[in-house]
């Protein structure tokens, strides 16, 4: 199959009024992992069966988006929102119709059947609540702007802030920024914002966050599931990474201190 521009099918999460619909408090939105991968490995082989091409499968936990997908030489790239992941014969088909050829009436029924489960959609933060950018030690908006004006002549219209600080408790892992596609925000771990880490490795990650934003890469490899930063990059994005100084050291220093910000 040749490569298309990816087609896609938007979430319409809100009521009447236009107010995000909150999920009830007793439903577990997200299976675990290892769960999940099996349903959705099912559920790849009987859109599979219909289709007639091998379909290689990406869940997605986010409120923009139920289908997305991209016809490629191996097959059938889809992002499914997970809420399908026990869908039934009937919605099967359905989304195998819009993958196929958009089929209005399939793309109905695919809004019906998520409308009738709002509550495993997430909410995002409230609209209009603005970022925290200013930190004991940096200012991410100054940092945001320094950067926008030399490496991307003005042009990267985003959000920035520090992230809200995690629950505390043993962590094996830390997201230290990103880039997040719907709401175009960069958010920063406030683990960054003390007098030991080196300036230019706030500067590397708040560009790394850019790049994201200037590069458009929504549907890309460059994004997870929730249309946040992911380990995979495109060509384009590696190459222009490239050219920012210190963007090794920044790394290497991040890898050496991943300890020290578990802790912080």
């Amino acid at each position: 199959m040749g490569g298309v521009s990816p087609s896609q099918l938007g979430l319409f999460d809100t009521d009447a009024r236009g107010d995000a619909v909150a999920p009830a408090a007793s439903e577990r939105r997200l299976p675990e992992r290892e769960e999940a991968l099996l349903r959705a490995a099912n559920l790849a082989r009987r859109l599979s069966q219909r289709l007639g091409v091998p379909v290689h499968l990406r869940l997605t936990d986010n409120r923009a988006t139920l289908v997305s997908f991209r016809r490629v030489e191996s097959g059938l790239r889809l992002r499914l929102h997970h809420l399908f992941l026990d869908a039934p014969d009937d919605v099967v088909r359905a989304i195998a119709l819009y993958a196929a050829r958009s089929d209005a009436s399939a793309a109905e029924r695919l809004e019906a059947y998520a409308s009738e489960r709002q509550g495993l959609v997430r909410r995002e933060r409230r609209p209009g609540k603005p970022l925290r950018s200013r930190g004991r030690c940096f200012d991410l908006r100054a940092i945001l702007a320094r950067l926008d004006a030399e490496w991307f002549g003005g042009r990267v219209r985003v959000d920035i802030g520090w992230a809200r600080r995690p629950a505390k408790g043993r962590r094996r892992s830390i997201h230290v920024g990103g880039y997040d596609a719907r709401l175009r925000e960069i958010r920063i771990h406030p683990a960054l914002d003390r007098p030991h880490v080196p300036a230019f490795v706030v500067d590397y990650l708040v560009f790394h966050s850019m790049l994201h934003a200037d590069l458009h890469e929504e549907e890309g490899e460059g994004l997870d599931s929730a249309g946040r930063c992911a380990r995979g990059h495109s060509a384009a994005f590696l190459q222009q990474e490239d050219t920012f100084p210190l963007r090794d050291t920044a790394q290497r220093w991040l890898q050496d201190n991943h300890t020290s910000l578990l802790r912080g």
